[in-house]
């Protein structure tokens, strides 16, 4: 780890200040997903874009960098997985609702080219508060009214009542969200913090929805899962084919791919499922700090945020609870199937030895009967050698009866010789 500095900590509290924006004015605002790729193609648009307007922006490793050029205010802030730019454009008082639109200065091949990444893109207008209060109300109408010219506005009182934001939170034929707010009292620094707060919650409120898409389609591969689990368990239960070692690892080796695939979807969604958790907290945090009240008889922001984001964020939850569940529930089955496999190896190895046992009995009963016959055959050879002997001396029956007489003596002192030998082959083998 570096050595802290002081300076460097003191300047991260002042990083990625508000806004400061006149009133009235046109903010527009682009999202782009880098995801894993890190690719930089928003900072060389917002680069260039300096570049051709003549300024150089103080910049800090491109992470973040702002100025000011005519009437307008851009800004560029690199995240770790998106980048974002922001450009506002002050405006005259009479000037249209929607009707400038400050991404204009931006090359539009330049922004044709970072389309398909590009998840977020918002157009704010604030105006001054009109003196006839039909005024606010018509105006909100004409510009959030459907191409059936209904219109389902969510509007509410922000910053203690000191402004009024309406929105429909739906893209208009641009691809663009809207925002129009309506300034009572808000000064600069107001309107910028206003600003930023509903820029963060449609960055947000977006973002917090990236793993919608993966967890339907893994959501469907999980109930085939716990089917295919359910039936394995179902086998083992049932004790079927259960002295079939070759059974027994197949099912083994399914577990195995089963656990190869939920696996996958826990590394691969258990990140954004955290990273959801934290965006819906912003969306939370930027929502209390509007501090929004009722206003007639529309329903609030954040009314239609929790209705859609509230349930999504739980149910990520729920999968990720629901992945870990599943993979516990493989890690039990497999080892339940381990245990009835060692169970069964340790019945084997109890038959064979058991078997070996028995043959070893039945060996040395066998032994015991060929050293009782080698002693015989070998006292009745050696008799007939001593006969041979004793024909020198004794003739007649009394060589016979001499013989006869050593048969006894002869076989013990043969069976004493054999019990030494396999004493000491014992011995050495030992």
């Amino acid at each position: 780890m570096t050595e802290l500095n002081r300076a460097f900590l003191y300047q991260e509290t002042h990083a990625r200040p508000y806004l400061n924006l006149p009133v009235p004015c046109a903010v527009a605002h682009l999202l782009y997903w880098k995801g894993d790729s890190q690719s930089t193609e928003l900072l060389d648009l917002a680069k260039s874009l300096a570049e051709r307007q003549g300024v150089t922006p103080k910049s800090h490793q491109n992470s973040f960098f702002e100025y000011a050029c005519q009437n307008y205010h851009i800004r560029f802030e690199q995240h770790t997985e998106f980048d974002t730019l922001t450009i506002a454009q002050s405006l005259e008082l009479d000037a249209p609702v929607f009707g400038i639109n400050p991404l204009s200065i931006v090359d539009e091949a330049a922004l044709a080219s970072i389309e398909a990444q590009v998840l977020v893109k918002a157009h704010l207008h604030i105006a001054l508060e009109s003196e006839d209060i039909h005024d606010i109300k018509d105006e909100v109408t004409r510009q959030f009214a459907d191409i059936n010219g209904e219109t389902l506005v969510y509007g509410s009182y922000v910053m203690e009542r000191r402004a009024e934001v309406y929105t429909d939170f739906k893209l208009d034929v641009q691809g663009y969200s809207r925002y129009f707010a309506v300034s009572h009292s808000l000064n600069s620094t107001d309107a910028g913090r206003l600003i930023t707060r509903l820029i963060e919650m449609e960055n947000y409120r977006i973002l917090a929805l990236i793993p919608m898409k993966w967890v339907r389609a893994v959501s469907k591969e999980l109930t085939g899962i716990d089917t295919h689990l359910a039936q394995i368990l179902s086998a083992i239960s049932d004790n079927a084919d259960e002295n079939d070692p070759q059974v027994q690892h197949r099912r083994l080796d399914e577990l195995l791919e089963i656990a190869k695939v939920v696996e996958s979807h826990r590394n691969t969604l258990s990140s954004r499922f955290a990273a959801s958790r934290a965006y819906y907290q912003i969306v939370q945090f930027s929502y209390d700090k509007l501090h929004e009240e009722k206003l007639g008889s529309l329903q609030r922001l954040q009314t239609f945020v929790e209705r859609r984001l509230g349930p999504a964020v739980r149910t990520f939850d729920s999968m990720h609870r629901r992945l870990d569940d599943i993979s516990h529930r493989i890690d039990r089955i497999a080892e339940l199937l381990r245990t009835e496999i060692n169970v069964q190896m340790q019945l084997q190895n109890s038959a064979m030895l058991a078997g070996m046992n028995n043959s070893a009995k039945m060996q040395l009963k066998m032994q015991k009967t060929v050293e009782g016959i080698s002693i015989v055959a070998l006292t009745y050879y050696a008799i007939s050698v001593l006969g041979y002997l004793l024909g020198i001396f004794v003739h007649g029956d009394t060589k016979y009866t001499v013989m006869g007489l050593l048969v006894l003596p002869v076989a013990g002192l043969i069976w004493q010789l054999q019990k030494k030998l396999l004493h000491k082959t014992n011995k050495d083998r030992r």
